[in-house]
């Protein structure tokens, strides 16, 4: 090859990359950050929801900062989900002293709300109930099966994302003691 077609090689080069980077705003326009939905993953901060109790009251995940939280989805007709919390019940009376809090997400867009209560009250669960009526919190976690359980530390971060029926009360109490300051167990 000789200089003068190296040089009107190059030039082609350079021009046609100055045009692709006056371009490439146009053709690929950048998403911003806060508009990606990602489902919860740990090592990042969990997606903050706010969501109704059986009460009316509003509930957030973020009203329950420095506390260690297991948001758990489920609904009435899942017999996984039934079969789990009882198991829950018994970690929450023995560390909800301990700065622990279980958020008992019921997927009540696709549950009838009045099974999903009698199943709830009928085992004296004492952990709080919280209502996703429109699928918002579902869509937010990218909810693919019950249950969903989504353990949360004290600054927001998602430690662990257990589907189906993995979170058992020996495995939530082994995260808790490694968690949790020592107090009497």
């Amino acid at each position: 090859m000789n200089k003068k077609t190296y040089l009107i090689t190059c030039i082609a080069i350079l021009m046609i990359s100055i045009i692709w980077l006056g371009l490439t705003p146009t053709l690929f326009p950048a998403t911003p950050s806060d508009t990606i939905k990602a489902a919860p993953h740990p090592g990042f901060f969990a997606p903050d929801f706010t969501l109704p109790t059986l009460n009316g009251e509003k509930t957030s995940l973020s009203d329950y900062q420095g506390r260690v939280v297991l948001v758990f989805l489920w609904a009435s007709w899942c017999n996984v989900c039934k079969a789990t919390m009882p198991g829950l019940q018994e970690v929450y009376q023995d560390y909800a002293s301990q700065d622990f809090e279980i958020l008992a997400v019921n997927m009540t867009f696709q549950d009838n709300l009045t099974e999903a209560v009698n199943t709830f009250q009928s085992r004296n669960f004492t952990y709080p109930i919280l209502l996703d009526q429109d699928g918002s919190m579902a869509r937010a976690y990218q909810l693919h099966a019950l249950p969903t359980a989504v353990l949360v530390d004290q600054d927001g971060i998602v430690l662990d994302v257990v589907i189906g029926s993995g979170m058992s009360s020996g495995y939530l109490r082994s995260q808790l003691n490694q968690l949790l300051p020592e107090k009497v167990r």
